[in-house]
């Protein structure tokens, strides 16, 4: 980070496999109360959920990298692990954007108030990358055969 803002990086992302947080960076550890429902037939036992604080960074360590991303001016981070889309952003208007899957998607009991209106499903992500801190994403659902591995 240091590196980046000391050459005057227009862009700054982190990228990572655990959300640094579903709401905002100074959501507590136990207020996040709900849980994400596996798909009937996922293999496991039916009716598994999962709560959606596991998903997240513990807020300890959350909050000094939330420090360091301010202070160095981080642009967005980006994660997955969660299973289904989340567009969140920090006090000062940092993204966090969290990315479903390539495969099994959960469903959380409050994934109408985190996906930021985005569909749900397999998908990726596509990042256009502008001038000057600017970028634009779209989460492209993989629909079709040709798509499919």
């Amino acid at each position: 980070l240091a590196y980046a803002k000391a050459n005057d990086a227009t862009h700054i992302f982190v990228y990572g496999h655990y959300p640094w947080f579903l709401k905002h960076e100074n959501e507590t550890d136990d207020e996040i109360v709900s849980f994400s429902h596996a798909p009937d037939g996922w293999g496991g036992p039916q009716g598994t959920k999962f709560p959606d604080g596991y998903f997240t960074i513990p807020k300890e360590q959350r909050q000094m990298a939330m420090i360091l991303f301010k202070k160095y001016g981080v642009t967005a981070c980006f994660s997955g692990h969660f299973h289904q889309n989340v567009v969140a952003q920090t006090s000062w208007g940092m993204p966090m954007i969290v990315t479903g899957p390539l495969s099994m998607t959960l469903k959380s009991e409050m994934s109408d108030e985190l996906s930021g209106g985005e569909p749900t499903g397999c998908g990726m992500r596509v990042v256009d990358v502008g001038d000057s801190g600017h970028f634009e994403h779209t989460f492209v659902p993989l629909e079709d055969e040709e798509f499919m591995f």
